[in-house]
């Protein structure tokens, strides 16, 4: 059994106790639109003096705005860290069992997966906005959820995302967690995986095309839809001033049915509706995707 070595997350070393604790106490004492303001203050001197994030934000952000000045970008990046930082922010408060406005959009597609449900289905988040508030909601369905991600290295960022009834699959664990997310399905259980992010040192044969760039993206969800026979359900989470928008898409059905391993031609039709859907959010909210190139970083 192999196992996968950590990669690095830019989040590894942004946030600590004391600041997030701040946060906890404002929210308690002032509630949720006064932190979501004070980010605006915070996100400033990140977006003044954290060059590494400027850089790791850089290859998005010129594919995004490729007309813009080096002191626009660094307006685009302040934006887009105050989406972040509100994003963690409303994420933690839904976490505490408060409430928000939640609006459906497409609703007859959330419908499709209440029903689905009972088979299993896979559900495919992109780090889009508010895209933790997805979890909560899960408890709808009546049903086990899975999630298969990057386990993070910061203790106080990673306590933030703990509590809801949900399984966690580690990318970290024996053949990248893939064995346990296929039971999962065998289970008729859900799973969830995001998309739209790959590591550089995990191999795959598929990537997408985002304003321009091309990304490499996990093979993943797609093989374990095929192998499984179940359907992928897309959701983006958007968040507006005081509420969240869950944008559902049509469920994708791969057609495969042969016993071998797919070619990864197959997938082409069925990431293309992946990718024109995050293209589109890229366009409307270019400031809720949260695309970090670590690399060199």
């Amino acid at each position: 059994m192999t196992t996968a070595p950590a990669h690095k997350n830019l989040s590894d070393t942004r946030g600590n106790s004391l600041g997030i604790g701040f946060f906890k106490v404002c929210m308690r004492l002032f509630g949720l639109r006064f932190c979501c303001l004070f980010v605006w203050f915070v996100a400033f001197f990140y977006a003044i003096f954290d060059c590494k994030a400027f850089q790791a934000a850089s290859p998005y952000l010129q594919s995004r705005f490729p007309e813009a000045s080096h002191l626009k970008l660094r307006w685009h990046f302040y934006r887009m860290i105050v989406s972040q930082g509100q994003a963690i922010v409303m994420a933690y408060w839904l976490r505490t069992g408060h409430q928000l406005p939640l609006r459906d959009v497409n609703p007859q597609y959330r419908e499709a997966m209440l029903k689905q449900a009972e088979h299993g289905f896979i559900m495919l988040m992109s780090h889009v906005g508010c895209w933790h508030a997805t979890i909560p909601r899960m408890e709808a369905f009546d049903k086990r959820v899975n999630l298969l991600i990057q386990e993070n290295m910061n203790e106080a960022v990673s306590k933030l995302m703990r509590g809801a009834s949900f399984r966690i699959i580690f990318n970290q664990s024996p053949f990248g967690g893939l064995l346990d997310a296929a039971a999962a399905l065998e289970n008729h259980e859900v799973l969830c995986l995001m998309g739209d992010r790959l590591p550089d040192d995990i191999p795959t044969n598929l990537s997408i095309t985002l304003c321009g760039r091309t990304l490499r993206i996990p093979e993943a969800p797609w093989y374990l839809s095929a192998r499984s026979h179940l359907p992928i359900f897309i959701v983006f989470t958007i968040m507006r001033a005081n509420s969240i928008d869950y944008i559902y898409m049509p469920p994708i059905t791969i057609d495969y049915d042969l016993p071998r391993k797919p070619n990864p031609a197959v997938f082409t039709p069925y990431i293309e509706k992946y990718q024109e859907a995050l293209q589109s959010i890229a366009s409307d909210y270019p400031y809720q995707i949260f695309h970090y190139d670590i690399t060199n970083n």
